[in-house]
């Protein structure tokens, strides 16, 4: 009985002594505890994006899916977004240029109500086969989009407005909207366009020379 006090005591000083050694240690080692705390906060950030790829797989956006592709790019965007109008010709040309290239359109309606609508159109379009040409379509316009716009554009494009109107209430489309939304939160992204690349994050408008370095880097890493 007389030992455990003199037990308890020495753990005690282990425990300080340990702490004071630790303590020195952070002191000394500033960089490299600065350089675990970088490196543990980019590991949680891919984890958070390969969450979001995961879980754009299970959505199946539209978009361009080529045979032999070997990189996927997802593109957060706008129909009322100037500079993801901007980025179209960028994104169309790149995938003429590259059979192994999937592209992924993520709505992502945020400036208005227009856009939402367009949004719904444009998912809407999928059950007539044309969306890839309505999107097309969509982004070309100049200016700010309309409710009358989008069914003037959708006509031009070939849609049967009254098969358009009615797939438009479908509620699996104002579900999957959701679900991008949900997934624009986990990523942080506050505004478009937005491009998923890899496990990195490109916001902004993107040119082309950039476009395929990113590309090429990663097919090289």
């Amino acid at each position: 009985m007389l030992l455990l006090p003199s037990l308890c005591k020495s753990h005690e000083i282990k425990e300080d002594t340990i702490k004071k050694i630790i303590q020195q240690f952070i002191v000394n080692n500033p960089d490299l505890i600065q350089s675990s705390l970088d490196n543990h906060k980019i590991n949680l950030e891919k984890q958070k994006i390969q969450k979001a790829i995961n879980a754009l797989k299970i959505i199946k956006n539209p978009g361009v899916f080529q045979k032999n592709a070997n990189i996927t790019i997802y593109e957060f965007f706008d129909y009322n977004c100037g500079y993801c109008k901007s980025v179209l010709k960028v994104v169309l040309e790149t995938l003429a240029e590259d059979k192994k290239l999937n592209f992924v359109f993520v709505e992502y309606p945020i400036l208005s109500q227009d856009s939402y609508i367009a949004s719904i159109a444009a998912l809407a379009s999928k059950k007539q086969g044309l969306y890839n040409d309505f999107h097309s379509s969509l982004m070309s316009l100049k200016g700010r989009i309309s409710e009358k716009e989008i069914y003037k554009i959708a006509k031009k494009t070939g849609l049967n407005l009254e098969q358009l109107k009615i797939d438009m209430k479908n509620p699996e489309i104002k579900n999957q909207l959701l679900q991008n939304r949900e997934i624009a939160k986990l990523l942080n992204l506050n505004g478009t366009p937005a491009f998923i690349i890899g496990d990195i994050i490109y916001p902004g408008a993107i040119n082309k020379n950039n476009l395929k370095t990113i590309i090429k880097n990663f097919r090289e890493s």
